[in-house]
């Protein structure tokens, strides 16, 4: 047993190292790594096999596991062990940066969080999402040319035209591999994904390779925006027809999707997690083509408060009565602009790549999101595809934003809500859900089990 044992007065300032454990305090940001910081000492506290013992509930302190066993500081970088998700009390939420690898906690409260980190691989030869994409990451990050890469947001995502992120799902009869499987394909390791029990976790976020069919976004049964859709994603009708599809009895859902689509196996929809999704959008303006921007702004604004709407209500496309809102709770959605957009890898190196997630998705007439960006993404196909997110406009609020095929010029672009476009569901997975097999080719997608 090791035992540290500090002993300080209310609200003094230290600094020291804590077997590897560093609190910092600062203006309700928490931050946990191993090195010396500084931290406010509001008890008396005890470092116990990896456990910080307190006096009081209001002491800001953290568990430290590997594989489920106590530690006294955190894991070195490097080590083959992996941050997996951390649990924390009053609701607080925080994230892993990988960079400086140390956990980063907001919270105006204090907080108690437990640290969870795993192995490579355990003995069965199984592996987490989390613990898979940080191995694949760490194996290609020397490499200039690589098809997996972290994003600026602490997300590992798959890049280039091909790369090996195929996975066996929605299998029938049991299995879970071969022809009693769909194949899917997996974005990434998505970061701070708020579930609806309200932690934060790190899940891998897939999506069907092969569209289920062209479907409209939104049709209005009334004159509402002039018979062209409503973009309120909570409101559409394909929301209501993937949630039926997803396993969710939907009463709204009114039009043969619900019966062509099918639903879901019972073991896809043990594996997916019901998540808060970002359904913000750009601000508005009258010039449509203004509202795309590149990978990156876009990921902002689809974390924004800026919604569909943003016309004045009672204009001929703007006489919607719906309630328009930034998040939405539940299962199945589509892919957003963003991950589009970081899905390329340049044509091979990293400043290509750099250049490509730093240059509007559409730039105007003509002016098309370059050719070996868009050659070089993974999530382009042969069909226009659907995304999840709205495009405001000044006097319009039916437009949602698409991606154009293989034979068109592969930018980001918009249309009606009542138009027709391709449909590849995308679901998150549970962070329970393991890895058992396969190589993530297209000959050997990657096998799954939930625990």
């Amino acid at each position: 047993m090791k035992l540290n044992k500090f002993k300080e007065k209310k609200n003094k300032t230290k600094y020291f190292l804590m077997s590897g454990l560093t609190i910092l305090g600062v203006g309700g940001v928490f931050i946990l790594g191993n090195s010396f910081g500084k931290y406010q000492v509001e008890k008396s506290f005890s470092i116990i096999n990896g456990q910080i013992q307190a006096n009081s509930s209001d002491v800001s302190i953290a568990t430290i596991n590997v594989d489920g066993q106590p530690q006294d500081k955190i894991p070195e970088n490097g080590t083959g062990i992996y941050f997996d998700n951390a649990e924390c009390s009053n609701g607080a939420t925080g994230s892993w940066d990988r960079t400086n690898w140390q956990f980063i906690l907001s919270s105006t409260k204090k907080t108690k969080c437990t640290l969870n980190f795993t192995t490579s691989k355990s003995t069965t030869g199984e592996q987490s999402g989390s613990s898979k994409m940080e191995d694949l990451l760490e194996q290609n990050q020397s490499q200039e040319k690589t098809p997996i890469t972290s994003d600026d947001n602490n997300n590992i995502r798959y890049i280039g035209s091909d790369p090996n992120n195929y996975v066996y799902f929605n299998c029938k009869n049991g299995s879970n591999s071969g022809e009693n499987c769909e194949t899917w394909r997996i974005i990434g390791l998505m970061d701070g994904i708020k579930t609806s029990s309200g932690k934060n976790e790190r899940l891998l976020k897939i999506i069907r390779k092969d569209s289920l069919g062209n479907h409209s976004w939104d049709k209005s049964d009334n004159v509402e925006n002039n018979i062209g859709g409503v973009n309120e994603w909570s409101h559409s009708d394909l929301m209501h027809a993937l949630k039926n599809y997803g396993g969710e009895s939907d009463s709204e859902c009114k039009d043969t999707s619900c019966n062509s689509w099918g639903q879901l196996s019972t073991s896809a929809q043990s594996m997916i997690e019901d998540v808060i999704w970002n359904t913000g959008t750009s601000p508005g303006t009258e010039n449509m083509w203004q509202e795309v921007n590149s990978a990156i702004v876009q990921y902002m604004w689809e974390r924004s408060a800026y919604t569909g709407k943003q016309c004045t209500q009672g204009e001929t496309f703007c006489n919607d009565l719906v309630v328009r809102q930034a998040t939405w709770e539940g299962k199945v959605g589509l892919m957003y602009p963003s991950d589009y957009g970081y899905a390329t890898d340049g044509g091979g190196t990293k400043s290509q790549r750099n250049e490509c997630i730093g240059t509007k998705l559409y730039n105007g007439k003509s002016l098309w999101w370059p050719v070996v960006c868009y050659n070089n993404d993974w999530l382009r196909d042969s069909n226009n595809q659907w995304t999840m997110t709205s495009a405001p406009h000044s006097s319009d609020a039916r437009y949602v934003f698409y991606v154009n095929s293989t034979s068109n010029n592969g930018s980001l672009d918009y249309d009606k809500a009542y138009v027709s476009y391709a449909i590849r569901p995308v679901v998150y997975l549970k962070s329970s859900v393991k890895i058992t097999g396969g190589d993530g080719s297209s000959t050997s997608p990657y096998k799954l089990s939930v625990q």
